[in-house]
């Protein structure tokens, strides 16, 4: 009888034992899988991702504001975004484990963000889109001079060291915030990282609605207005080479249009409307792509397209590279480089009502050979896009972002550079009763050209050394009589090595060039952790009768006396933010867009996180206060 049970505790104790070892292997098994994954993933961010965003591409953002999206925003950038030329290989799976592996943003985080706070109490209560003040598109006019003296203009250089900040407005699960705001009377428009556009009350900075776009948008949004001028339209391009035409009594879509069907093709810079076109500057991701040794598609050829305002029709397309790329050989990996391509449109559009034709400047050639409208200032006909003319300042420029890698350099094209794009859009000013077109270039030169005169070049004056970022970035200003010149002089530069930098604001006489006070920024980075800090004005800058606005890379907003430089008031962005829409808010570095000043507000935005500089997601609200 003992015996017996003895078995049968035994065969008990054996049947426990297999159901623990197989629950056991299973478990084990699992953890061994998720490892074995985890390996892989990093394995793959490594190889397909750190490269970059580990320091090795300057343009690349960091990893800290990587973390600071979504798996889902991490996951369209790999397959619609501006990585997908290099994602194109890796499965939805490989997107997905990637994104979680690089995102830091937890779901309570995205739930939070997407809890709208701080709507307004009704949408349409004490929205007037009829009334001053107006700033309708990024050149403050469609002469691109940058220059706000409305008489609603309530801020002087007596004054303007009373700004106080009134308000934070954040972007949820963004890193930078590079939307230059737009006002119709009380209401700010501006857009985010994830293409949401926001409609706010300037005063308040409330939320009267949004609508959502179908990917990233990145230049101002373009206000329309009717016979009687109340806005009646916002008109922008997304990442992706859409553009829009919103109805802002329905907040509805009327019309959306893809301009370019190239897949490399991208908006960048603002539009411009005038009559009943639309004119946009097309541009391309390539230049990103080429840091990719196996990228071999090299089609991308710069243009502009005119829209019809009524539908979104086309009226007229006109390519900066006027033939197709063609095989140019093999880069030092065996893969096939094709060429001409590049001369990108970074730039905003420039309208010449008189001469009937628009003006736009154009950035390198990605490949060899090089062409005549790379780096160059080019007229087109309004009517018809047909090239009037083309003055190139510095030939033979081929340069993408492989030339800047420390590895993956077998695109780089031979004798690269000097990467010398005109980022800053073409100024065209009435100068003692003459028309001057005046254009400032990465090299660090400021041109004035003769329109009558298919371009002539009238003088030239080198204000900075240039350099990767400028030089002269984004966007200069000017009165008719005096040119402001915001100076960069990030990084080395070879071609202008043994020029001092000058990084800081210039005053430049119309007239001849000659240069009349400049105000150097001294460096305040110290041991500042992002490689891409630095004291100068790579952003636009804003005038007004008195006072010169601009923002700096390591995060300053200042304001400078229009009569000799002296700095009247300053603001550090780079802090926390408690924000009116109860978004984690935080500012960065100012780059990009400019100040936005109307009545006696300052408008801001904070934070790019692309070249290694300090990201940042808030617009901020400032008013002179006693």
């Amino acid at each position: 009888m003992r015996k017996k049970v003895l078995v049968a505790i035994l065969v008990t104790l054996i049947i426990a034992f297999c159901f623990l070892w197989f629950i056991w292997t299973r478990l084990t098994a699992g953890s061994v899988e998720q490892m074995t994954a985890d390996v892989a993933t990093e394995e793959l961010f490594k190889t397909r991702c750190g490269i970059c965003h580990g320091g090795a591409v300057a343009e690349a953002p960091s990893m800290n504001a990587l973390k600071l999206l979504s798996e889902d925003v991490i996951v369209a950038t790999l397959k619609s975004g501006i990585m997908k030329n290099q994602a194109i290989t890796l499965s939805d799976e490989q997107h997905r484990a990637l994104a979680a592996f690089i995102s830091d943003v937890d779901s309570d985080d995205l739930t939070h963000a997407s809890i709208i706070k701080g709507q307004c109490a009704d949408e349409d209560i004490g929205a007037d889109l009829t009334a001053f003040p107006r700033v309708d598109n990024w050149g403050l006019g469609l002469h691109n001079q940058r220059y706000y003296d409305n008489i609603d203009l309530k801020l002087n250089a007596q004054n303007v060291s009373n700004l106080k900040l009134d308000w934070a407005f954040a972007f949820p699960n963004s890193s930078r915030a590079r939307v230059q705001p737009t006002i119709a009377g009380n209401t700010l428009f501006t857009a985010s990282q994830t293409g949401t556009i926001y409609s706010l009350d300037r005063h308040s900075g409330c939320t009267r609605w949004t609508f959502q776009a179908n990917a990233e948008v990145r230049s101002a949004l373009v206000i329309g207005r009717d016979s009687t001028g109340r806005a009646d339209r916002l008109y922008f391009g997304d990442f992706v080479a859409n553009v829009y035409a919103v109805d802002l009594d329905s907040k509805e879509l009327l019309w959306m249009k893809k301009i370019d069907e190239n897949p490399n093709a991208t908006i960048t810079g603002s539009l411009s409307l005038y009559k009943n076109h639309l004119y946009i500057p097309v541009s391309s991701i390539e230049v990103g792509s080429a840091a990719d040794d196996n990228y071999s598609c090299w089609n991308s050829r710069g243009a502009m397209v005119a829209l019809n305002v009524n539908d979104g029709s086309e009226v007229w397309k006109s390519y900066f590279i006027d033939e197709d790329p063609t095989p140019q050989g093999l880069n030092s990996k065996g893969i096939p480089i094709m060429g001409p391509s590049g001369a990108p449109i970074w730039t905003a559009v420039t309208i010449d009502s008189s001469l009937g034709c628009l003006y736009i400047g154009s950035g390198e050639n990605y490949t060899r050979p090089a062409t005549k409208t790379s780096d160059a200032i080019i007229a087109f006909d309004l009517a018809t896009g047909e090239k009037r003319w083309a003055q190139q300042t510095i030939p033979k420029d081929a340069w993408n972002a492989a030339c800047v890698t420390l590895t993956n350099r077998a695109n780089c094209p031979d004798n690269f550079g000097p990467d010398a794009d005109f980022g800053a859009p073409p100024i065209l000013v009435n100068h003692k009763g003459k028309e001057v077109i005046l254009a400032g270039q990465k090299s660090g030169h400021v041109y004035a050209l003769d329109p009558d005169d298919n371009g002539r070049i009238i003088w030239t004056q080198m204000v900075g050394r240039g350099g990767f970022m400028g030089g002269i970035h984004w966007g200069m200003a000017t009165d008719g009589e005096v040119l402001f010149v915001p100076i960069n002089d990030r990084g080395p530069y070879d071609l202008n090595k043994d020029k001092p930098k000058s990084p800081g604001l210039h005053a430049v006489d119309i007239s001849d060039g000659s240069i009349l006070w400049s105000t150097i920024e001294k460096d305040r980075c110290g041991t500042f952790e992002l490689r891409g800090c630095g004291p100068g004005l790579s952003a636009a800058i804003t005038l007004t009768p008195e006072v010169v606005f601009g923002g700096t890379l390591d995060g300053w907003m200042k304001a400078y006396a229009k009569d000799d430089g002296r700095e009247l008031w300053s603001f550090d962005t780079k802090r926390d933010y408690e924000a009116v829409n109860g978004v984690k808010a935080f500012g960065g570095a100012i780059d990009s867009d400019g100040p936005i000043v109307v009545e006696n507000q300052v408008f801001v935005s904070s934070g790019y996180a692309k070249f290694a500089e300090k990201e940042g997601n808030v617009v901020l609200a400032f008013s002179i206060q006693k």
